[in-house]
């Protein structure tokens, strides 16, 4: 046992976050935590390291045991990448110290060569026991599977925030830690990382408790996941897919359950009533003691709770509206720089009426800059985009900013459709806006809140093309799936950018992929390119 968390409460101005909430780790083990958003995941992550407290019950770690938590990023400073990365090895980086000072005293004529000789092996052989040269064969693993080893002599300070975050991951995974607590890993991370990332962690003998809201790559790393769920950590065995598999078996029984006792209670209460009604008709005590014995039945009966309604879909459907020719659009020999830098040449494709295309490519190749060259947003620099007849685009940007920041949610969002304002909180509803949620103003919205409101605009405009730039970033998987349901009842033709691998295998039939300054269009299942 690694951590033991018993029956700990936690509240938050007065509001409760965990009720009795259970949690053990065990040496060795591989677990995705997941929730809405909201329900304390970073919370618990907090308190299992010791940053946070509770309210009663106990947080035990075993003796001696070190836990790695990816929490924040490295300050930007001069601090060299490497030397950043080895800091933690503090003992050897010591003895390694001593190393290059007898190295400096043996070049001394003056030395006693004999003497620094003897100092210089067993210092040698500390570093060896020490696991030294494991050290440095660790970085080069870890730099060159994070694909960083040309930011190592780099200084902190010269880094992006994306290649900041990547490196604060290699060096948690440079620690010996016996526990290590990650927060979204696969953010800022490309295909080829992510694929990396999931072979070393499911080979690691260590544990790791591992918040995403990545499904693919809960799949492909956890053997347990927790879900938090009304202050309390449900456990299922298996991976993210049987999760869900234990999670709606679970929850069809629990129908099936509370249907039946429903039934049975109403049985019995009909029948006390009967016997009351009888009594007093016949002034028969031995039909109210029948009615006690049920009464006293009725009382042991231990309540089913009633299943949760299954949180309403955001849409019921997009708005019908008259289909677009059959080419959508035609890329003719389509290239596009940045100050000299080319993302594509020479792209040649077709995107046709109801085709469902995937836009992929590692980060900076050029993906968000192809679907605004096919919406007219930018010029190209060479070649010829024709685009369809009868089209009406619907589009997500990857980063939402509003003309009138200042405007409510209800406001936006009738203006945009053009509806009276009962209607329009009616719909907002639909996507989680309730009452006085209506009137935030769009200014404060987080990015989840940005791309729910976008997605009820876009469902109820007239849309038979609709363009999405990363539309699940910052929202919990419960909203990811439920916006899947959504674009699968779209009839229209769909492009979409996204990392969400698992997004893409139930949206895309086809890809695009934008690689070495070329867009090749394939029709492939996405874990196969």
């Amino acid at each position: 046992m690694l951590v033991q968390i018993q029956n700990i409460k936690k509240n938050y101005g007065g509001v409760p976050l965990f009720d009795s909430l259970d949690l053990q780790i065990d040496a060795g083990e591989k677990i995705g935590l997941i929730g809405l958003n909201g329900s304390g995941k970073s919370t618990l992550l907090n308190v299992i390291t010791g940053l946070e407290t509770v309210d009663s019950g106990t947080v035990s770690r075993k003796k001696n045991s070190h836990i790695g938590y990816l929490r924040q990023l490295p300050e930007a400073t001069i601090e060299n990448v490497k030397d950043y990365l080895l800091a933690t090895f503090t003992t050897l980086l010591a003895i390694q110290k001593q190393l290059t000072q007898l190295e400096q005293q043996m070049a001394d004529p003056e030395c006693n060569l004999e003497q620094t000789l003897v100092r210089y092996g067993q210092k040698q052989e500390e570093f060896l026991q020490a696991g030294g040269y494991e050290m440095e064969n660790r970085l080069s693993m870890i730099a060159n599977g994070l694909t960083i080893s040309h930011l190592l002599p780099k200084n902190l300070s010269d880094l992006s925030g994306g290649e900041l975050t990547i490196v604060a991951l290699a060096r948690i995974l440079m620690q010996e830690n016996d526990l290590v607590l990650l927060d979204e890993p696969t953010n800022h991370l490309d295909t080829q990382r992510i694929a990396w990332l999931e072979s070393y962690l499911a080979h690691e003998k260590i544990a790791y408790l591992i918040v995403s809201h990545d499904r693919l790559f809960l799949d492909n790393v956890v053997h347990r996941i927790i879900e938090l769920e009304d202050g309390h950590a449900l456990a299922y065995k298996g991976n993210y897919s049987e999760y869900k598999k234990q999670k709606e078996e679970q929850l069809e029984k629990l129908k099936k359950d509370f249907a039946e006792q429903e039934k049975e209670v109403k049985k019995i209460k009909l029948a006390i009533r009967r016997f009351r009604q009888w009594g007093h008709e016949g002034d028969n005590e031995k039909f109210f003691k029948k009615a006690k014995q049920l009464e006293k039945r009725l009382e042991k009966i231990q309540t089913i709770t009633k299943p949760k309604e299954e949180v309403s879909k955001i849409g019921k459907s997009f708005k019908e509206t008259a289909r677009s020719g059959k080419e959508v659009l035609q890329f003719e020999k389509v290239s596009k720089s940045y100050e000299g830098h080319h993302l594509f040449r020479e792209a040649d494709f077709s995107l046709f009426w109801q085709e469902r295309i995937a836009v992929i490519g590692e980060n900076g190749a050029g993906k968000s800059t192809l679907l605004k060259l096919a919406l007219g947003m930018e010029p190209v620099d060479e070649g010829q985009i024709r685009r369809g007849t009868n089209l009406k685009i619907g589009y997500l940007a990857q980063v939402i900013n509003y003309q009138k920041p200042k405007q409510t949610i209800l406001q936006n969002f009738s203006e945009a459709c053009s509806l009276m304002e009962q209607e329009s909180r009616q719909i907002l509803a639909k996507y989680s806006f309730y009452k006085e949620d209506v009137t935030k103003q769009i200014r404060f919205l987080s990015g989840g809140e940005k791309i729910r409101l976008e997605l009820a605009k876009l469902m109820y405009s007239e849309t038979n093309f609709l363009v999405l730039d990363e539309p699940t970033n910052h929202l919990d998987i419960e909203t990811r799936e439920e916006i899947e349901e959504i674009l699968q009842l779209f009839k229209g033709t769909l492009m979409v950018v996204s990392h969400d691998r698992f997004f893409l295998q139930k949206m895309a039939d086809t890809f695009l992929i934008v690689e070495h300054q070329k867009v090749r269009k394939k029709s492939s299942d996405f874990l196969s390119i």
